[in-house]
């Protein structure tokens, strides 16, 4: 692939990364609840999660989307029925919070991964930007396994640089929230914001 090209989809992908979108908002959420170590977990899952994405786009699963627009409203109500599932259980367990360090996570580490990929996964926005977006990039005349292989890093490269920035933004915020006695507010703004996303995803299900 030419460099122009390569540069061109660099910023374009780190410019829309930067976006506050699902999962830059997750990032920071959970970047303020748990910190920036913790959520490495999530954002190691919602990078696998955008790998997967591109992938199939690519490999033409975007098609059926096309062919089926229903599927992205049933995408996008799953996506919502499993935020309101973390959201309701991070609410539920912030009572406990006193008890642990201030800003502890009440989810695990497979949790949080799960929780990223499954974010990116069911993000019917990631599914329609990559729709619109990577085909452009994408040369018919040229091997698209290697295409794949400078595209999807960059992708992956930009994604973690942006979700860094809004989790240690975060963390920053959850300083002001040093006080044992405040922990389990900061568990419950992070889980009202999560459910406050699976709202959205809900109303865009039904608009779809």
């Amino acid at each position: 692939m030419a460099l122009d090209t390569l540069i061109l989809f660099a910023v374009t992908i780190f410019a829309i990364s930067m976006t506050p979108g699902l999962c830059m908002t997750l990032a920071f959420t959970l970047g303020m609840s748990c910190g920036y170590r913790r959520t490495l977990w999530m954002m190691l899952g919602e990078l696998a999660g955008v790998a997967t994405v591109a992938i199939s786009v690519a490999m033409g699963v975007a098609q059926v989307v096309r062919w089926k627009p229903e599927a992205l409203a049933w995408l996008t109500m799953l996506g919502a029925l499993y935020l309101v599932y973390v959201g309701v259980g991070m609410w539920r367990s912030a009572s406990g919070a006193l008890e642990a360090q201030s800003g502890r996570a009440s989810l695990n580490q497979v949790q949080l991964a799960v929780l990223g990929y499954n974010t990116a996964v069911l993000n019917p926005k990631g599914w329609a930007f990559l729709v619109a977006i990577l085909p452009g990039f994408i040369n018919e005349a040229e091997s698209l396994l290697y295409q794949l292989g400078l595209l999807v890093p960059i992708f992956l490269i930009s994604e973690f640089i942006a979700m860094s920035i809004y989790a240690l933004g975060g963390r920053q915020l959850a300083r002001w929230f040093s006080k044992p006695e405040h922990s389990v507010w900061l568990n419950r703004v992070a889980a009202s914001l999560i459910l406050f996303i699976a709202i959205l995803f809900g109303l865009e299900s039904i608009n779809a």
